[in-house]
């Protein structure tokens, strides 16, 4: 009997292809569609849309960003263990030296604010001549990564040694020596105050071994400059401390470089021409008196600025007053901190008010006045203290250091005073009235006290606080102070025999080299730089500097016209 075939149940008809377009054609990890409504002119529902973009746009990587992460973690823990290695070995050095008080330092200048204000430029040094292009040979592709390390290196190798370079003195000064064993000390200084760089110094035995090692790597020459370039100017006072101190005295000492860099200064005065040393690395009168202890290191600094005509650029504090006489008042030692702005001596104005039933005219009268810090240790302080109290037209508030007795020419030091009369005529016979006068407080002395920095000043010092309730402006003040400094107390006849009374001794000395031009003219102060760096660049380094950078880039210093002298 035949079987009975089973009937075929009809399966349900296809989706109309219309309603297939609106759902999402992503599977899922078992292959099933995910069937969802399609966003907005896209095949994919939102929550795979958003997957997708992800993947395919904003990564693009297919794990490779995680990968790269766990690199960066791995690159992060070993420089902080090379580091750590670093410290201890560091540690291990000075502790052999009995110097860890270097690490006490480094430290404390970790956490200091750097600052660049040295005057000197970072543009490299170059010459006209352009390398020979060689022959076209076949060569080797390198890998561009290790060109562009190499010409950065190159780079930083030609800013080293062209800052090093600015800082020569001339080569016919009998200070040239010691400016390049300054340099030298203060390449230690810079070196001494890393870690890494410290490690390093230890595989050479000078200092010109290390800066003529072209197989340094690239960190480390970078480390180099930024340490060399952001020296604090303290550090630059310590290096030249280090030059100038016997080598049989007193005081801890780490041996850097073949060299002895110290813990403490050895608190020997400066020689006028170790100022030359200070303002030849830092060209800012402000960073220099900043390092001044006493106010003779003011006042000597300030002569030598002045005499030597260094020109150096003026912030916070200047030396250069804008004003008739103030080079006088300079080279005296007689150095402001600032000259305030002062309104009009005398301003009257009509008050329409009713005063005994009319109305009356007042007049407001403002004394001008001029502070300053003198030497205890010059004897020309006192002449010049004692001339202004004997002048009847300057009223004086002094006092012989911090602790010193308070004299006044007069009981009272008026500040501004006040009159008024019924007509503007009457004003010129009226009596001023007490009342309304306000004077000067024994506090103004703080304001004659040198300041080195901020608010830090030198208390122990001349102080003089000078008066004028005269009719003259602050020009005719200055006028008349440096006329007392030219005619009382120096004897002089005008500037220029003040500088031959000052400038002579110093001269005879040795500490100021005068330059003479034998019949094409007088005699000169000697400069401070060599005005050739390029001369300067090779007597240092024994050759030329190679053309490192293009033309047309602002860092480049021009180099000499071809056919030149050089």
């Amino acid at each position: 009997m035949p079987k009975k075939q089973k009937e075929s149940i009809p399966l349900p008809p296809p989706p109309p292809v219309d309603d297939l377009a609106d759902l999402c054609a992503a599977l899922d990890a078992s292959g099933r569609l995910c069937n969802a409504k399609t966003k907005e002119a896209s095949r994919w529902c939102p929550r795979h849309d958003e997957e997708r973009i992800k993947l395919y746009i904003n990564y693009k990587d297919f794990g490779h960003k995680t990968f790269w992460h766990n690199l960066v973690k791995q690159m992060y823990r070993i420089e902080a263990l090379l580091s750590d290695v670093e410290q201890r070995a560091c540690a291990l050095l000075l502790e052999a030296q009995n110097a860890l008080w270097v690490l006490e330092l480094q430290a404390d200048q970790a956490d200091s604010l750097q600052e660049d204000c040295s005057g000197h430029g970072d543009g490299v040094i170059s010459t006209t001549s352009k390398p020979r292009p060689g022959p076209t040979d076949i060569v080797d592709v390198e890998d561009p990564l290790d060109v562009a390390l190499r010409e950065k290196c190159t780079l930083l190798w030609a800013k080293i040694k062209s800052r090093l370079a600015r800082y020569c003195a001339p080569v016919k000064s009998k200070f040239y020596k010691e400016r390049i064993d300054v340099i030298h000390a203060c390449v230690r200084r810079a070196i001494y105050t890393d870690v890494k760089l410290l490690v390093v110094a230890q595989n050479y035995k000078t200092v010109m071994a290390l800066l003529t090692d072209t197989t340094l790597d690239v960190q480390i020459v970078e480390k180099l400059w930024h340490a060399i370039r952001h020296l604090y100017v303290h550090e630059v006072r310590a290096a030249i401390d280090d030059v100038l101190r016997p080598n049989d005295g007193p005081g801890e000492y780490v041996t850097v470089l073949g060299g002895r860099v110290y813990k403490d200064l050895s608190g020997i005065s400066f020689p006028f021409h170790a100022w030359g040393h200070m303002t030849a690395l830092f060209q800012c009168y402000s960073c220099v008196r900043r390092v001044c202890k006493t106010v003779d290191e003011v006042v000597t600094v300030t002569r030598f600025v002045v005499l030597n005509m260094n020109g150096l650029s003026q912030s916070a504090l200047k030396y250069d007053i804008p004003y008739d006489g103030s080079k006088v008042l300079s080279l005296c030692g007689f150095i402001p901190n600032a000259i305030d702005t002062f309104p009009p001596r005398s301003v009257i104005s009509k008050c329409n008010c009713v005063y005994n039933g009319v109305p009356h005219w007042e007049e407001t009268g403002v004394s001008y006045v001029l502070c300053a810090g003198l030497s205890l240790t010059d004897p020309q302080s006192a002449v010049f203290v004692n001339a202004c109290l004997r002048d009847p037209a300057l009223m004086v508030i002094v006092r012989k250091g911090a602790d010193g007795r308070i004299i006044k020419s007069t009981e009272r030091v008026w500040a501004e005073r006040m009159r008024q009369a019924n007509t503007r005529a009457g004003l010129r016979t009226a009596e001023w009235d007490p009342a309304r006068t306000v004077y000067y407080q024994d506090s103004v002395l703080e304001e004659a006290c040198p300041r080195v920095y901020n608010t830090e000043v030198i208390e122990d010092c001349f102080q003089v606080v000078l008066v004028d309730g005269g009719t003259g402006s602050m020009a005719d003040l200055i006028k008349k102070v440096s006329d007392i400094w030219l005619e009382k107390v120096y004897k002089a006849a005008d500037t220029m025999e003040l500088i031959a009374d000052i400038a002579i001794p110093i001269v005879k000395s040795g500490e100021l080299e005068i330059k003479s031009h034998g019949k094409r003219g007088p005699p000169m102060v000697m400069a401070n730089l060599e005005t050739d760096v390029l001369a300067a660049y090779k007597r240092l380094w024994g050759q030329a500097p190679a053309e490192l950078v293009d033309d047309d880039l602002p860092e480049r210093i021009a180099a000499p016209a071809p056919g030149a002298k050089k």
